[in-house]
């Protein structure tokens, strides 16, 4: 039987993520709101608690987890919960809209979380916590390492390698071989058409640094 879940995170991906979770027909217990700024309210009628009064009532042997927040350039809040909580023995399963197409094949690491909409195609990879949002395209033998996001309505093409920690931008093109480093960041709307190197940020059509 699967556990109930539990969002870590209380802003609007979470309440993308209490969405998912209905629509998948996963029970959803709490949001949980780091800061306790949102204690007392609730998103979809799920409960909103503080960290420190979800850890008293729950342990990893009751619910599993979600991230709830979004990721941004240049930034390593979601990796770092991440990381955190499963060292305190938490589990972050894979998530998965109803209405996502993804071939049978692809292998996904904890957590990975696929919106609506978004297609992901025979032989790719997602390591562990990637978003692949609302959308997005990622076609045959795709790489996606560990922590990056694939925002709403970009497109990778086939055989596309992602480091880890990556941003790709909304409405994006990543072309056909490409290799994107660890924390590259892709401006939105931007066409790739050549390998960006760790920690590069890129924009324009094509893109330039």
């Amino acid at each position: 039987m699967l556990k109930p879940v539990a969002i870590i995170g209380a802003g609007g991906h979470a309440a993308v993520i209490a969405d998912l979770l209905r629509k998948a027909s996963r029970q959803c217990i709490a949001i949980v709101d780091r800061l306790g700024w949102s204690e007392g309210n609730d998103i979809h009628n799920v409960p909103i608690f503080s960290e420190e009064i979800f850890l008293a009532r729950y342990s990893p042997n009751d619910v599993e987890l979600a991230l709830g927040m979004g990721s941004l350039p240049h930034q390593n809040i979601r990796q770092e919960i991440f990381d955190r909580f499963v060292r305190e023995g938490f589990n972050f399963p894979v998530l998965i809209h109803p209405q996502a197409i993804v071939a049978d094949n692809v292998c996904f690491g904890d957590g990975v979380q696929v919106m609506a909409g978004a297609i992901i195609q025979a032989n790719s990879q997602c390591a562990d916590n990637v978003i692949i949002n609302t959308r997005a395209s990622v076609d045959h033998h795709c790489h996606i390492r560990a922590h990056s996001h694939i925002a709403p309505g970009s497109v990778l093409c086939g055989n596309v390698s992602v480091g880890n920690g990556a941003f790709i931008g909304a409405g994006a093109v990543i072309t056909q071989g490409v290799s994107l480093g660890n924390g590259s960041v892709v401006g939105a709307g931007a066409v790739v058409v050549s390998d960006v190197k760790s920690n590069t940020t890129v924009k324009g059509v094509p893109a330039r640094v």
